[in-house]
């Protein structure tokens, strides 16, 4: 870990994955062993033959399922038998090409494989550009508690593609919109009155397309945002805690969603609700306005009008919460609001008033 805390972040290149990748191996001078590429099933359609018409160099591909519930350390189990089947030794690459999910688990599957392989995130989702692939986070859930089992390691680099985004569906499109929110609300006001008034005037529209030329700028400063929070704050003692606004009650609501729906709310869905409840609790202990209040529910009612939270499941997401790796002997810390722009760390927050902010998201 202090190695960690001491390393510089890694380069972030904006440009096309296949030249940057290519790139990389050049500059390496043939210093790779193997090269491997982890994608999940809808990477491995949309995206690999993309990266394969550049990439003149040979690689083995590792497919996994594609979605949260394949987050788990039975599928990194399969990864690691793949790298050691495959003759992968410690001088061998992994270029993790999918979601979060994929450059969590990837992550974490080179950072364990004979104690640390070199590998590279090519991010292929919003959500993945804006946060999963920043930051040097890898893990997986363990029985639906999220990236409970994990490590810290950067990858050699993130490469940000937008020709990727073209590949989304709308909904994933939104998810990763979420965090690009939550970076405005905790760091940036100005960034967050700008989205405000592109989603209004968006409204139920689709976002995807429409926002493409915003994204331009967008992508560059929410990334931005969070390098420079941890590299204050590498390890997560206090500045990177921030970056959980939204997080502890998202969590829990997506671990229940994982453990009891047949179709799991998003973790954009959830972070979505947990940003509302969460700033409901910072009405009521850090002193943000009313009017933000509002403004947060708005946006997050416009990009999934749909969710709502079965009142079964309070008394349970409560509990998770008291389960999840930010909570220090059952006492949870949330990431409030002072302001827009301005984080407050709360440590412990009474059952009831968590309750009541679910009714508030709810109604």
């Amino acid at each position: 870990m202090n190695d960690f805390q001491n390393q510089p972040l890694p380069p972030v290149f904006y440009q096309n994955a296949g030249i940057a990748i290519r790139q990389l191996l050049s500059n390496e001078g043939g210093r790779f062993s193997g090269i491997f590429v982890l994608a999940d099933e809808n990477t491995h359609r949309h995206c690999l033959p993309y990266l394969r018409q550049v990439v003149e160099s040979g690689f083995h591909s590792i497919v996994i399922g594609s979605g949260e519930q394949h987050k788990t350390i039975n599928t990194c189990g399969y990864v690691w038998k793949q790298l050691l089947e495959h003759g992968a030794d410690r001088s061998s690459l992994l270029i993790n090409l999918g979601g979060g999910m994929v450059t969590d688990l990837g992550g974490f599957a080179a950072s364990t494989f004979m104690r640390g392989i070199r590998f590279v995130h090519i991010p292929t989702s919003l959500l993945g550009m804006v946060d999963a692939s920043v930051g040097g986070k890898c893990g997986v859930d363990l029985d639906g508690f999220k990236n409970t089992v994990g490590t810290f390691a950067y990858p050699q680099a993130v490469i940000i593609d937008k020709e990727f985004l073209k590949t989304l569906p709308e909904h994933e499109f939104r998810n990763g919109m979420i965090e690009v929110f939550k970076h405005g609300l905790i760091a940036d006001e100005n960034l967050w009155n700008r989205l405000f008034s592109i989603i209004n005037d968006l409204g139920q529209l689709p976002w995807g397309v429409s926002m493409m030329s915003d994204l331009h700028e967008i992508i560059p400063e929410a990334i931005a945002i969070k390098s420079s929070i941890v590299l204050a704050d590498p390890l997560e003692q206090k500045e990177r805690k921030f970056l959980n606004f939204g997080h502890t009650v998202g969590h829990a609501i997506e671990t229940y969603s994982l453990r009891h729906d047949p179709y799991p709310v998003s973790h954009g869905e959830a972070v979505a609700a947990g940003m509302v409840c969460e700033a409901f609790l910072s009405t009521k202990l850090c002193g943000l306005s009313s009017n933000a209040l509002t403004d947060i529910k708005s946006v997050m009612k416009l990009a999934f009008p749909k969710m709502h939270l079965k009142h079964e499941a309070f008394s349970e997401m409560i509990h998770l919460m008291k389960s999840d790796k930010k909570s220090e002997s059952g006492t949870v810390t949330f990431a409030l609001l002072a302001q827009i722009g301005k984080p407050e760390l709360v440590r412990g927050v009474d059952k009831e008033l968590i309750d009541e902010s679910f009714h508030f998201f709810n109604s």
